[in-house]
């Protein structure tokens, strides 16, 4: 990670540049935000929407305060917790920005007994697969719940 980004818990005063960056991420791969996706209109709700539902939502921000990347958890049924809204902005990709939100993502979901981590993404996004495949996530499409999404992913804890 580089040395002047820190990832901590998201509070209400991030809600617009969290709504602001995955709306440019999802442009960037010609994807719309909010179109059948529940998961974009709970970003209006940070953190409530995930922690009132037994789930814990992270941002990254750089030195200046600048929020630089996203990543959600959120509880499918016990045991199992699905990855949600991991998104960058392109120029911390590679940085180990990923890396820190998935690794706080971890730590969180075994702390409350997770065994299994669970995600769905789109071809499109061809560095995000490399990074979940590089991070132990295996393929497994029975694992898609969202409209943009074409491949699913699962990991063991």
């Amino acid at each position: 990670m580089p040395p002047l980004v820190s990832v901590r818990r998201v509070c209400s005063n991030d809600v617009a540049a969290v709504v602001v960056l995955v709306r440019d991420v999802l442009a960037e791969f010609g994807l719309r935000f909010g179109v059948g996706a529940a998961t974009d209109d709970a970003l209006a709700q940070l953190p409530a929407s995930y922690e009132e539902n037994g789930g814990a939502f992270w941002v990254a921000v750089d030195s200046t305060g600048e929020l630089v990347g996203t990543c959600g958890i959120f509880p499918l049924e016990p045991g199992t917790f699905e990855v949600r809204k991991m998104y960058l902005r392109p120029e911390v990709r590679g940085q180990g920005v990923g890396r820190a939100l998935l690794d706080e993502s971890v730590v969180w979901a075994r702390a409350r007994g997770g065994r299994r981590l669970v995600l769905d993404t789109t071809e499109q996004m061809t560095r995000a697969i490399a990074f979940y495949e590089s991070h132990g996530f295996v393929r497994d499409d029975s694992q898609m719940r969202g409209v943009r999404c074409s491949r699913g992913y699962r990991r063991d804890l």
